[in-house]
């Protein structure tokens, strides 16, 4: 039988697409003989893909530019939305002098001596007692302290 000849050359990868065509049409139909009942499934299977990929459409061009473009667009708003948040890092004053508090610039001097004051304070309350010598004063050594920092800014 013509079929069984197509089977064969089928399996062995040997048939062209019109004999592909008429192997599917032959394993739809009905009259299928017991014996080759088992191929039918993959015939009727492979017949339901061919039909399948007919139908979906290849994506078109405006398609592939909109999501060439959307993909541009979030790059874009990446780079800017990082530049935006470098530019908020509080940068110290370059041409004076300053002093960086908890990681921050300072260039008054009130604020400068309270942090200093309260840092000391801190210090020796914590642990670190200063002598109970009557020549070690920590207010005199702060004093001292902002004495030269004054002379640094006044530089």
């Amino acid at each position: 039988m013509e079929i069984e000849q197509l089977i064969e050359k089928y399996f062995d990868g040997l048939t062209t697409s019109a004999e592909e065509a008429t192997l599917r049409h032959f394993f739809m139909s009905d009259a299928v003989p017991e014996q080759m009942r088992i191929y039918k499934p993959l015939f009727v299977y492979l017949d339901a893909e061919i039909k399948a990929s007919k139908t979906t459409r290849p994506r078109n061009r405006k398609s592939y530019i909109i999501g060439w473009l959307s993909g541009a667009a979030a790059c874009a708003a990446i780079l800017i939305g990082s530049f935006f948040i470098s530019l908020q890092r509080t940068e110290c004053p370059r041409s004076s002098n300053y002093v960086m508090i908890n990681g921050r610039c300072y260039s008054d001097e009130a604020i400068i001596r309270s942090a200093m004051m309260n840092s000391l304070h801190s210090v020796t309350e914590d642990g670190y007692p200063v002598s109970d010598d009557s020549s070690v004063n920590i207010t005199e050594m702060i004093e001292n302290q902002l004495k030269d920092f004054n002379f640094l800014i006044d530089e």
